[in-house]
């Protein structure tokens, strides 16, 4: 198993955000979290990424306890994460976020020496703005951008990081319908042909269902069920508490 948790939880106070879940994802997956509004989704994220100290319980990647590493010791064994506001540097070009991004892989710099001469990270770069179609905008300031230009961008500054495991916040908060069918596609060829390991928080189930290998419903920082699309979406419990809060943008 690539990465799991052992009945995690987060308690704030009296507040059980997440209580008790056990997660996992395999090696080239695509995952969804799902859940009503303060079921624990972005707490669970957040417990993985090493964002917040876990209460009680385990996480594992590969079989390594990464319980409680800081978010830049997760963001270095390969966990990276996005967030549900977008984190761009808006005054620099969109090649210069993602050749920025890439650099923090990089620790053998020569001080005097200027970014362009750094071929192999520009190159980078350059591959990582076709793969997720902005290469065409390199040149422009980001905060140029349109919303779900942005928001490709803030997938490619994650991608940039040379990720196995990319945690994707609400990647189309925000987004039309049709900026979020082509944020879907997206999504779902990085985890096809780069072979990359994604886990989704989304709120439209025409996102959910038609891009997830398996779906994690969460409750009141519980478990409620978990299983293929078509499980989840039969799932009469799942149907009471949740399924059609969302938003549902048709394809």
């Amino acid at each position: 198993m690539l990465l799991r948790t052992d009945k995690v939880s987060k308690h704030f106070g009296g507040i059980h955000a997440v209580d008790g879940v056990d997660f996992t994802l395999r090696q080239g997956q695509l995952k969804s979290i799902i859940g009503p509004n303060g079921a624990g989704k972005t707490t669970l994220f957040n417990l993985i990424a090493g964002v917040y100290l876990a209460t009680n319980g385990k996480v594992f990647f590969k079989d390594r306890d990464i319980t409680n590493l800081s978010l830049h010791k997760t963001s270095r064994l390969g966990i990276t994460k996005t967030y549900q506001i977008t984190h761009i540097f808006p005054n620099l070009t969109v090649f210069e976020n993602v050749r920025i991004s890439a650099q923090s892989r990089n620790t053998a710099f020569n001080f005097w020496r200027t970014t362009h001469s750094f071929s192999a990270l520009n190159e980078r770069a350059l591959d990582i703005l076709e793969q997720v179609e902005l290469l065409d905008k390199r040149s422009l300031l980001a905060s140029t951008l349109s919303h779900g230009e942005r928001r490709y961008l803030e997938i490619g500054i994650a991608l940039a990081t040379e990720p196995e495991v990319l945690l994707l916040d609400e990647p189309t908060a925000g987004m039309s319908c049709a900026e979020t069918n082509l944020c879907a596609e997206l999504i779902k060829k990085l985890n096809k042909e780069l072979k990359l390991s994604i886990v989704l928080v989304e709120h439209d189930m025409s996102v959910v269902m038609g891009i997830s290998d398996e779906i994690l419903v969460l409750n009141e920082g519980r478990t409620l069920a978990e299983g293929t699309p078509i499980e989840v979406s039969d799932n009469e419990e799942v149907q009471r508490v949740y399924l059609g809060e969302g938003k549902a943008c048709s394809a």
